[in-house]
């Protein structure tokens, strides 16, 4: 399965990115830090993070607003958020094609992550680490990485991880979910396979981070 990324896709926003893993395609924007939009979510010490994710058919359910949840919990350690008080970081997630039916998130979830942390990063929002995510399906003792939507299907479990990116290796684990009939050494299998996979995505998005530079830098004689 293809990857490809690209940052500053959008100009009316602070920072923008899109990620695609072959049939899963999603883009995000980051605005901030700005002033926060209601008062009652200043807070003195830090910034207020404001997320949602849109589905690439019709309006937002209930499978959006548990994806949003997930994410928060993967981005909002990862911000520097002490260094943006009283102020609002928005972010917006657009699923463009999903790639999975909807009894999965796998797939959107690691896109969202990794479109994230690009959208972060064309903003200038300091972070406390890189981090990418990727993704396996499990079947007959056999594990695919980045499975296609008709072996995700066929899949006995599935798991999704975000680590944290080091001297550009996987490092730590900072998330991981699972779905589906598995065991404990399946999931540590999926574990180092999914962190092989960020190891070789990584190549793929410090080319993109340094093509934006690239075009970005503002040359001088």
């Amino acid at each position: 399965m293809t990857v490809s990324a690209t940052q500053h896709i959008l100009k009316e926003v602070d920072g923008s990115a899109t990620f695609e893993f072959s049939s899963t395609r999603v883009i995000c924007s980051v605005t901030g830090p700005i002033e926060v939009s209601r008062p009652r979510n200043e807070q003195p010490t830090k910034a207020h993070l404001s997320l949602s994710v849109r589905p690439a058919t019709g309006v937002p359910t209930t499978r959006e607003a548990y994806m949003e949840q997930k994410l928060e919990k993967i981005i909002s350690p990862m911000i520097n958020m002490e260094e943006y008080p009283s102020k609002e970081i928005q972010i917006v997630v657009q699923v463009l094609e999903t790639g999975e039916r909807e009894q999965f998130t796998c797939m959107e979830l690691a896109g969202a992550v990794n479109s994230l942390y690009l959208a972060l990063l064309s903003a200038g929002i300091s972070l406390k680490a890189s981090f990418l995510s990727s993704f396996c399906a499990c079947r007959d003792d056999s594990l695919i990485i980045r499975p296609k939507k008709h072996e995700l299907d066929a899949s006995t479990s599935h798991h999704v991880s975000v680590f944290s990116i080091i001297d550009g290796q996987a490092s730590e684990l900072l998330y991981s979910d699972s779905l589906g009939k598995t065991n404990e050494k399946e999931i540590f299998a999926a574990l180092h396979a999914i962190s092989d996979d960020v190891n070789k995505m990584n190549d793929t998005v410090r080319e993109t981070i340094l093509h934006s530079v690239a075009d970005d830098y503002v040359w001088k004689f």
